[in-house]
């Protein structure tokens, strides 16, 4: 743990205590070529602990704080006010004592050597019978001076460039942080299974290529269907699909490109007719971008349908695509959480006008995505990666394998190349449950019946259809009629049916709404499928206001 030291001018000629260790410290001794380590010492008001602990002098009132090496002569400093920072000792360390006034200190730039402590050590035995101590040897490496000065000079700048990014005002506590990143960068990813379940993965990963508008990137959902992003079939403020669900340029996406010499690769071709075109304006609350495409040959990769999962808000994640239009790549990155996105941008800035400039116009032009990811409400994800232009529509996988994201956009500025201040991708959830919305209002039981059979088989997405099953039964209409039977009949036919039962007796005993629906004159399909499913038993009554006055005997008739 790091302290600070303050002092009054060196000069001063008043007793003090160390006590007053906390004052000012200013050198004004402008005739004597006494050197910082000298002056200090012969100040007499600094406690012995400050020479037993590591410590440095850093200048506190100047726009760039400057580093000052204890060789550096006192006369070059008068007047300036600096902070003296403690670093104490590791347990393991020996103290020293504090250097004596007057004495001959070894300098860097007085020797031509630096002392190094050997592995290997001698042992010796006391008298007493004693256990044995092991007494170490140095090393003299030549002619090293010059070279650690350098180190010492290149150390200072790379300390303060970390302060400046990660808002630490003590060498520790950028310590402490690089431990906690290095930590998180090392743990899931790290691990063999892990890494080769994400290889496996990848094969359902693809290049999108829209001829003549953009390229980027897509994964294989369930059966053989594409999911990708929206604003990939945008160019120019005009949309390439029609208000017929028809596509109006051509579409291929590139499986297994992989290797630089192009072998391995499969090109589909994806059917003119888009299966989901979703692109809302942030204004418009959910914000959405997605597009559900058709291959016009099944692949045999698997889909990662069975693998999504709601998105966790910590965490290190990796991203799959093709940036550039290039071969798949991966990138292991960790969440940036909704209250440090702030902090993530202010990280960029103020390295120099130019920068900040171009930063700034990257903001404005995405104004409404920033104020979007600002809000305390957000649900998007994000992140700082590498993979972006080419990379849309790149699936985002947590420590577990488990698709939690798509990746969507970013704040691209030009230097150097193209650059990003910070990426973000919308859950997946968020998008599957908009996709099962649009195919019910569209009452396409031939996309749900498949979008279910696959959603069962993982766990998560299996919620997922338990929760759309709901939400026929809350907003119920006799045109939900075809898309709530074919989804339940597909979950007859899995094992897990009776337990999606179960649960969903209990939440509608508890939902008077619902009930009220069942009962409701006109809702003859809805009570018809509840009867005939066994979900609900209806009363004999034609007296509706006796059914809902009563709860308890509504729940009689309900097994």
């Amino acid at each position: 743990m790091a302290a600070m030291v303050k002092s009054e001018p060196l000069d001063s000629n008043s007793d003090s205590s160390p006590d007053q260790k906390r004052k000012k410290m200013k050198m004004t001794e402008p005739n004597d070529r006494m050197t910082v380590e000298t002056a200090l010492t012969r100040d007499g008001r600094f406690h012995d602990n400050v020479f037993i602990q590591t410590f440095t002098l850093v200048e506190s009132e100047s726009d760039q704080p400057r580093y000052v090496e204890m060789n550096v002569l006192v006369d070059c400093l008068d007047k300036q006010t600096f902070k003296m920072i403690l670093e104490e000792r590791n347990a393991t360390q020996a103290p020293t004592a504090p250097p004596q006034a007057g004495s001959n200190l070894q300098k860097e730039d007085e020797t031509n050597s630096i002392q190094l402590p050997m592995s290997n050590t001698s042992i010796e035995t006391s008298a007493a019978g004693e256990p044995p101590k092991k007494q170490k040897h140095s090393v003299t490496v030549p002619d090293s001076a010059e070279t650690l000065k350098i180190l010492r000079h290149q150390f200072a700048d790379f300390v303060k460039q970390m302060k400046k990014r990660y808002y630490k005002k003590k060498y520790s506590g950028v310590l402490s942080h690089l431990r906690g990143e290095f930590g998180k960068s090392t743990k899931g990813f790290s691990e063999v299974y892990t890494v080769k379940k994400l290889m496996e993965l990848s094969d359902s990963v693809c290049m999108i290529i829209v001829e003549g508008v953009k390229q980027g990137t897509g994964f294989l959902l369930f059966d053989h269907y594409i999911l990708t992003n929206a604003h990939l079939f945008i160019k120019d403020k005009i949309a390439y699909v029609d208000r017929n669900y028809q596509i109006l340029a051509k579409v291929t996406a590139t499986f297994n490109k992989e290797n630089p010499n192009g072998s391995g690769v499969k090109v589909i071709e994806v059917k003119p007719e888009i299966i989901d075109f979703q692109l809302t304006d942030v204004k418009c609350g959910r914000h959405v971008d997605f597009a559900v495409l058709e291959l016009q040959d099944v692949d045999t990769s698997t889909g990662l349908l069975c693998r999504s999962s709601p998105d966790p808000k910590t965490g290190r994640v990796c991203l799959i695509g093709h940036p550039g239009g290039g071969e798949k790549q991966m990138d292991f990155t960790t969440i940036i959480e909704r209250e440090k996105r702030g902090e993530a941008f202010r990280r960029e800035t103020g390295k120099n006008d130019r920068m900040d400039m171009l930063i700034n116009t990257s903001i404005e032009e995405n104004r409404e995505k920033y104020d979007m990811l600002m809000k305390p409400d957000s649900t998007e994800m994000t992140y700082d990666t590498f993979l972006f232009h080419g990379a849309s529509g790149s699936p985002v996988f947590d420590e577990s394998c488990q698709v939690i994201s798509m990746h969507t956009g970013g704040f691209p500025f030009k230097d150097e190349g193209v650059k990003s201040v910070i990426e973000y991708a919308i859950p997946l959830f968020t998008i599957l449950e908009n996709f099962l919305i649009e195919m019910m209002n569209r009452n396409n039981v031939e996309i749900l019946t498949k979008f279910t059979r696959e959603a069962l088989t993982g766990l998560h997405s299996r919620d997922l259809i338990y929760h759309f099953i709901r939400h026929l039964l809350e907003e119920w209409k006799p045109s939900f009629s075809a898309a709530l039977t074919a989804v339940w009949e597909t979950v007859k036919k899995n094992e897990n049916h009776l337990k999606m039962k179960k649960h969903l007796r209990t939440w509608i005993i508890s939902e008077k709404e619902v009930l009220e629906k069942i009962q409701k004159a006109g809702n003859e399909a809805l009570k018809e499928f509840m009867l005939e499913n066994d979900l609900v038993k209806l009363s004999q009554t034609d007296d509706d206001d006796v059914w809902l006055s009563n709860r308890r005997l509504c729940c009689k008739y309900i097994q």
